[in-house]
């Protein structure tokens, strides 16, 4: 058997300068919405390939999102990106910061005025399995929070099994 070189595996951990990037549309810089400096990514060089990690990265299933825009306009699939951005834990719930979203806080991040079009937009997207409403005690006051569909989009490699009891998958 001949000896085969096997290159070492490099792993780096680039953190990357936020205030450096600002929002075209808004000149608002890029810390200001991220609500921190900077991003770390981790880059691992395995052989021919590199491995990128980070926590800001969004998975999107492309059939789930061909899917939906067939049924949603390009508005409320520009809705659902925007909560992706904000997914956290295993349980996959939409976050403002370091708490999940309210209504109040869900519908000001959206963007809407009219609290009866945030409503229909709610209802759509919960009809359509995109996110699933949990209301109840949380954190000391009775809120309504969301989970978006795994299935979808997750931030997450791994998910709580309760969720896929919740989920299922669109195609």
């Amino acid at each position: 058997m001949g000896n085969k070189i096997v290159k070492p595996r490099e792993k780096k951990q680039l953190a990357i300068d936020l205030t450096k990037y600002v929002n075209e549309e808004t000149g608002e810089l890029l810390t200001s919405e991220l609500q921190r400096d900077k991003m770390v990514v981790t880059v691992t060089k395995e052989g021919n390939y590199v491995v990128i990690t980070s926590d800001d990265y969004v998975v999107l299933d492309c059939k789930t999102v061909n899917y939906l825009s067939d049924i949603l306009s390009r508005t409320e699939m520009n809705n659902i990106l925007m909560m992706a951005t904000d997914l956290k834990t295993p349980l996959n719930i939409v976050y403002n910061g370091p708490q999940p979203h309210s209504n109040e806080s869900l519908q000001v991040f959206l963007g809407y005025s009219s609290k009866s079009t945030f409503i229909k937009l709610l209802q759509k997207l919960i009809k359509a399995g995109v996110i699933y409403q949990i209301k109840g005690n949380i954190r000391g006051e009775v809120r309504v929070i969301y989970m978006m569909n795994p299935f979808l989009a997750r931030k997450r490699k791994t998910i709580d099994k309760e969720v896929f009891e919740v989920f299922r998958p669109f195609i």
